[in-house]
């Protein structure tokens, strides 16, 4: 372990992991750039029958001796750094003409909403009206369909004429036309 600046001990990296690592992210962009070119994952890149990148087999590292493991205690914890913070980019504000297109562009549309309720609540109340009055008239259509058959009855019609002074014909005459004939029948039925 070696000190740093401010005293602490820092713990020694580890030959095998580093190692390690480096193949991992070898691989991983060698996957990458395959992926983006377009070409197979596994085998040799090919162009053709002209091998451009023949196919690698890995070469293990040589074993490296083992140091012993550093005991670290919760008070040598390495401190991650803390980059700066960044400041944002400035926002740009809308143009005055623009917030006041969309401000008049809202107001148009509240308007227009008020004049079409409007409209609609005038309608409503005519029509409210209308069906009041139809059922007036649908009423007085009634009583007086009742009134005109009690008039039409054969006993209101007799006392009608009773009351003009007509009186009832002892015989009644038909005539027929096609021939000129007339007929005489007995009032009553008889």
């Amino acid at each position: 372990m070696s000190a740093t600046p401010n005293g602490r001990a820092r713990p020694r990296a580890n030959a095998e992991e580093i190692i390690k690592a480096t193949r991992r992210r070898t691989r991983a962009a060698s996957s990458r750039r395959r992926a983006l070119m377009g070409e197979p994952a596994d085998g040799p890149i090919t162009d053709g029958a002209l091998a451009v990148a023949p196919a690698v087999e890995p070469i293990e590292a040589p074993p490296v001796p083992e140091a012993p493991e550093p005991k670290v205690t919760p008070k040598a914890r390495p401190q991650r750094r803390r980059e700066p913070a960044v400041a944002p980019d400035p926002i740009a504000l809308p143009k005055p003409a623009f917030v006041s297109a969309m401000l008049a562009l809202v107001a148009a549309g509240i308007l227009g909403l008020l004049l079409l309720n409007t409209v609609i609540n005038e309608n409503a109340f005519q029509l409210q009206e209308m069906r009041q009055e139809q059922t007036v008239l649908n009423q007085t259509e009634e009583s007086l369909t009742n009134e005109l058959a009690q008039l039409n009855a054969p006993g209101n019609l007799q006392a009608a004429a009773d009351e003009m002074g007509m009186e009832e014909p002892e015989e009644i005459s038909f005539l027929h036309l096609p021939d000129g004939t007339t007929v005489n029948v007995r009032s009553g039925g008889e």
